[in-house]
């Protein structure tokens, strides 16, 4: 709760009871479930930001299954890496329903982890992971962490802020980027576009000096129909399946797919 912030002054936010209180008299309850809603109504676009219940519950599904084991195992080893102790502060930006966030904590077990979402559906399931992690609904505009507070940001295929960054990482603290390649799930890819469409990437580089960029592509066998629906349906692509496509989900079995990512370790 120590590097707690509050959204609307950025001052410090202390326990009284349960509830969180900065020194402007701003006030937040803690959830039944335990999370911390941090999101202002200015900082959201609609009355329910985020990923859909749906999409949400396919994730947790399919991560749950292992197939994406190796990315989190990318990410520990280059935290290992570069961390100047053991204890650690580490926000998970953007943590979905917490699948990453739970290895995080797992990883480090004596650090204190950081989940947050825009999403209170998704923080909501992810406190059903783990207790020990401070989940928060918030936004990545509008993190609601103190100051250069924080050792790593780890940012997984989601939207980041890099002002924020800047103000919440310590000076010698760390970005993990994780972002698609454009091959990236491509057998996904070519079941439901009649042409795929490269995109540049030079909009995702966040402009902070590079410690290390890595390139991670594997191949991973879904050995069910399930799981691969699961994995179309935690993806933007599902919902951009054309009528006349939508076809092709009744033809799914089983399927090889390509981990093709970026890892970009960004230095303060």
């Amino acid at each position: 709760m120590q590097k707690l912030a509050c959204p609307k002054c950025h001052k410090p936010l202390h326990l009284e009871n349960k509830t969180l209180k900065c020194d402007s008299h701003h006030c937040y309850d803690i959830a039944r479930r335990g999370y911390i809603n941090l999101l202002l109504n200015p900082d959201k676009a609609t009355n329910n930001p985020g990923d859909s219940k749906e999409s949400l519950l396919a994730r947790k599904a399919y991560l749950n299954q292992g197939y994406y084991d190796v990315i989190l195992e990318q990410v520990t080893a280059l935290i290992k890496h570069y961390r100047k102790q053991d204890q650690l502060s580490i926000l998970d930006l953007g943590c979905g329903e917490g699948y990453y966030t739970k290895g995080l904590k797992e990883h480090f077990p004596d650090s204190d982890i950081y989940g947050l979402d825009i999403s209170k559906t998704a923080i909501d399931m992810a406190t059903r992971y783990r207790k020990d992690i401070t989940w928060i609904v918030g936004n990545s505009k509008n993190i609601p962490l103190l100051d250069h507070s924080l050792d790593f940001v780890c940012a997984l295929f989601t939207v980041v802020n890099r002002e924020e960054l800047s103000r919440i990482l310590k000076k010698g603290g760390y970005i993990i980027h994780v972002t698609a390649n454009p091959r990236h799930l491509i057998e996904i890819k070519e079941l439901i576009y009649d042409e795929i469409k490269i995109k540049s990437d030079k909009y995702l580089r966040l402009g902070f000096p590079e410690a290390k960029s890595v390139q991670f592509v594997k191949k991973v066998h879904i050995d069910n129909r399930e799981d691969v629906l699961n994995l179309l349906k935690m993806t933007p692509h599902y919902y951009h399946i054309k009528k006349e496509k939508r076809g092709v989900l009744d033809t799914i079995q089983d399927h090889d797919i390509t981990i093709d990512i970026k890892i970009t370790v960004y230095a303060l």
